[in-house]
């Protein structure tokens, strides 16, 4: 989930804390609603380490690491301040309530999570909102302006105490409201069919993956709770014993090295040809926007089977759904 949506959750865990915890309690919920995105920063070491718990949204998203880390920072500060050990608790308390807070929100998008490693590895997710979704993330940033202009206009505490509470009761509609429908719809869609959310609640979308006697064919619809009707965005077919075929399942495999496409489930592919080349495009259903995704982009020689380039990140993929050939 977006920084934003973090910070303001994380703020609001904080002001309906004021008059049960210690200041310092309070401070760790706030810190501790940020912290398990640090791994953003260790990103660059995995690639090096190959470490599974320096990826992004791996170990250190996982509730059991935030027992372990807000013990150790709690002790920390508790032997620093000289605190009491029923203090030394209330921050434990605080800090992995605002840890748990952070692990829980990411948990309800898109991005697989580990969150009972070290016990397990095994990755989970609710998928009813975007991994990071703009217009909850302005959202968020606008009602935390809210919130500080009230508090610099001199608003009284219990005027101030009204409004956050009323921010949380919208957050918990808003959540509610997705997990149902999310819910909802893939109940009731049918077998090879993966719920993607929109970036507004009313919209959503189907990815289909369906296999026959024929070879594979991949669909992407978008959906709205106020309609029956649905709009085709992309469809493909892949042909049993083709080419594409044999070139989707080497790409497809390659791809279990990055990590989002380790993470997430719905992959959409494209082809191009030229000469002895053909491109290989697989992009992730789940961050579709408007003709633009994450991809993994991959070049074989189509005689002799050898990988020629990879590349991948976010792009606009206009130009591979239309042109058959390599761009310039």
């Amino acid at each position: 989930m977006d920084i934003f949506s973090h910070t303001f959750i994380g703020t609001l865990a904080c002001l309906l804390s004021l008059t049960k915890l210690s200041p310092v309690s309070i401070m760790l919920i706030w810190i501790m609603a940020l912290f398990p995105d640090i791994d953003i920063f260790l990103e660059p070491l995995q690639k090096i380490k190959k470490m599974y718990f320096l990826s992004h949204r791996a170990g250190s998203h996982s509730y059991i690491t935030g027992l372990i880390i807000t013990g150790i920072v709690s002790l920390f500060t508790a032997l620093l301040r000289n605190s009491s050990f029923f203090l030394f608790f209330e921050m434990w308390f605080g800090g992995f309530i605002g840890y748990s807070i952070h692990v829980s929100l990411d948990f309800f998008t898109a991005s697989k999570m580990p969150i009972f490693y070290p016990l397990s590895k095994k990755e989970y997710r609710l998928i009813a909102d975007r991994a990071i979704n703009p217009i909850l993330g302005l959202f968020s940033w606008l009602n935390l302006l809210v919130l500080i202009h009230f508090f610099y206009a001199g608003a009284n505490y219990y005027e101030f105490m009204a409004l956050t509470s009323f921010y949380l009761y919208i957050y918990i509609i808003l959540f509610g409201f997705r997990a149902m429908l999310r819910i909802t719809v893939q109940i009731r869609s049918t077998k090879g069919s993966h719920y993607i959310p929109g970036f507004l609640p009313i919209f959503y979308l189907i990815y289909e993956n369906k296999v026959n006697e024929k070879g594979m064919t991949f669909k992407l619809t978008k959906h709205s709770i106020f309609s029956s009707k649905k709009k085709e965005l992309l469809k493909k077919q892949i042909l049993n014993n083709s080419k594409e075929m044999f070139f989707y399942e080497m790409a497809k495999e390659i791809s279990r090295e990055y990590r989002f496409f380790h993470k997430w489930d719905a992959i959409f592919p494209f082809f191009q040809e030229e000469d002895d080349l053909i491109n290989v495009i697989l992009i992730l259903a789940e961050s579709y926007s408007r003709m633009s995704s994450h991809f993994l982009s991959i070049v074989f020689n189509k005689n002799t089977k050898q990988i020629i380039s990879k590349n991948n990140g976010f792009s606009n993929f206009k130009k591979w759904k239309k042109n058959n050939g390599f761009n310039s």
